[in-house]
């Protein structure tokens, strides 16, 4: 067999018996390093196994990114005619979440021009318009017979009283935007109530009904009250004095929204009780309901002198009357 010195290479010829099991120790003549020979057969059964090299990695497969989840499409238009563009951005946000798109006006006489041309199913109309007001806005749109399928919700003015027969389907103050708007899409049957607020209402206990509340008989007025509560000469018949109080002001405008209300739904009931002369007892059980919502945001104090919404419902007889 032929070994080769592993330092200067020098190659040697060796007989293969004087080759031992165990090897044999040669010195190399050229650089004179010992090194250790191996019999072929034990050097094969010795010489350690070469691992076998490890597989390449393969690359990663490429994950395509999820498909955007589309919104599902509006179900519902709407026109937010609202000065306030703080407040238009928050009732527009409302809308969206009820799946009803909408677009925003600042001013009524564009926002009468954009409703005849795209009629939309709702508009909410706010208060200090330029160039028209919004009971002039609404009672426009009510006269017109080719809006008849349009939705109208008006932000209550104390200074502006609408023509009877030409009011909002429902009205909110500006305390109640834009959380308040969301009762009156469920109420006008407009768009979805969104799945969080659907889930939430599945799941809350019934709440236990309310007693009726008591009707508190209007205590009599002190002459002085009675001399300031006068309609001065100026005042338009059958329209009330806003009181200088601001509490009894926004107890007054808070029953004129709830009345208004009760004859908008219950028109055709209100005007035979406007001819019989017995509104207050033919809407009896409508009031009391309205009561309810008055009774909560009015304090006791206020309710025990004068009874706002039988004032209200009576004034509005006699303003149908006449």
């Amino acid at each position: 067999m032929i070994a080769a010195c592993p330092q200067c290479q020098t190659r040697f010829r060796l007989a293969k018996e004087k080759i031992g099991p165990q090897g044999a120790r040669i010195r190399c003549s050229s650089c004179q390093t010992v090194f250790r020979v191996q019999a072929p057969e034990t050097a094969g059964a010795s010489a350690p196994v070469a691992p076998s090299p490890a597989p390449l990695a393969q690359p990663a497969a490429k994950v395509s990114p999820p498909a955007p989840v589309k919104p599902p499409p509006p179900l519902a238009h709407a026109l937010v005619v609202e000065a306030d563009a703080e407040l238009a951005k928050a009732i527009a946000e409302l809308l969206t979440r009820w799946r009803i798109s909408s677009e925003i006006v600042t001013d009524g006489g564009d926002a009468l021009l954009r409703i005849f041309r795209r009629p939309p199913a709702l508009a909410v109309v706010g208060a200090g318009l330029a160039s028209l007001s919004a009971v002039t806005l609404i009672e426009i749109a009510r006269r017109a017979t080719d809006l008849s399928g349009l939705k109208l919700v008006r932000v209550a003015v104390a200074d502006e009283s609408p023509a009877d027969g030409y009011d909002a389907d429902a009205m909110l103050e500006p305390a109640d935007l834009p959380a308040g708007l969301a009762a009156i899409l469920e109420r006008l049957k407009l768009g979805a109530k969104p799945a969080s607020i659907a889930s939430k209402a599945a799941l809350a206990p019934p709440k236990p009904a309310a007693p009726p509340a008591r009707i508190a008989a209007p205590a009599p007025a002190a002459p002085a009250a009675a001399a300031s509560a006068a309609p001065s000469a100026d005042a338009k018949p059958g329209r009330p004095v806003p009181s200088s109080d601001p509490d009894i002001a926004a107890a007054e405008r808070l029953a004129r929204i709830a009345v208004s209300d009760v004859i908008l739904y219950n028109e055709p009931k209100f005007a035979a009780a406007v001819a019989a002369g017995n509104v207050a007892k033919a809407l009896a059980v409508e009031l009391e309901e309205a009561r309810q919502h008055f009774n909560s945001r009015v304090s006791p104090i206020l309710r025990q002198k004068r009874d706002f919404l039988s004032e209200e419902l009576e004034r509005r007889a006699a303003q149908r009357k006449t």
